[in-house]
C-alpha cells in the first residue's frame, strides 16, 4: 500500500511535519484521510479551536512529491471509530502502536 504524508501548514508556513505517514490505498483514499483530519485532528477540533481555521493539510505522496491541499475550514465531521493518531510517542510505544506523533 503507497505512503502519504500529511503535513500541516498555516499561512505562514510549515507547522508540522509528518515524519511517519499513513498507508493509503490511493490518491483518492489519501483525500478521504485527509477531509477526516488524517488522525491528527478533526472537525470537531476546529470547531473549538478557530485557530486551525487557519491551518490546511499538504498532503504528498511516498516520494514527497505534493499532491492536494485539504484546508482544515473543510474537514468533514467525525466518523464514528476513527482512530487518532497518539499525540505523544512515549505514550503511543507504551500501548504498543508502532506511528509516532506528528512533530
Amino acid at each position: 500500500m503507497p505512503r502519504y504524508f500529511f503535513d500541516v501548514q498555516s499561512g505562514s508556513g510549515l507547522v508540522c511535519l509528518d515524519y511517519e505517514g499513513l498507508d493509503c490505498a490511493d490518491d483518492q483514499a489519501a483525500l478521504d484521510a485527509a477531509r477526516h483530519g488524517a488522525g491528527f485532528t478533526s472537525h470537531g477540533d476546529c470547531a473549538r479551536n478557530p485557530q486551525l481555521t487557519r491551518y490546511r493539510f499538504s498532503v504528498a505522496d511516498a516520494e514527497h512529491r505534493p499532491l492536494f491541499e485539504v484546508p482544515f475550514t473543510e474537514l468533514e465531521p467525525d466518523r464514528p471509530m476513527a482512530r487518532k493518531r497518539p499525540r505523544n510517542p512515549a505514550r503511543a510505544s507504551r500501548s504498543g502502536r508502532n506511528r509516532a506523533a506528528l512533530h
